[in-house]
C-alpha cells in the first residue's frame, strides 16, 4: 500500500523557482499562522503547493524531497 503524498514532502525553493521562471511574476506569501502555504501568483491564490502546481501545469511529484516506497 503506497502512503498519500503530503505537502511536507514537496521542495517548496525548487517548486517556487519553477513556478517564477514560468510566471515571471513575483510570488506572494498570503499565509498566516492558520494557512501558512497559502500563496499568490498572478493574481492566482493558492492554499496548497500541490494545488499551485496544478495551476501552472507542473506535476508536484517533480519537486518531492522523498520517495515513497510501494
Amino acid at each position: 500500500m503506497k502512503s498519500a503524498k503530503t505537502d511536507s514532502d514537496v521542495d517548496v525553493d525548487a517548486l517556487l523557482a519553477a513556478i517564477n521562471e514560468i510566471s515571471e511574476s513575483e510570488v506572494r506569501f498570503a499565509g498566516s499562522a492558520d494557512d501558512p502555504q497559502r500563496v499568490s501568483v498572478d493574481g492566482r491564490m493558492s492554499h496548497t503547493w500541490g494545488e499551485l502546481a496544478e495551476a501552472f501545469e507542473l506535476d508536484i511529484k517533480d519537486f518531492s524531497v522523498t520517495e515513497i516506497n510501494s
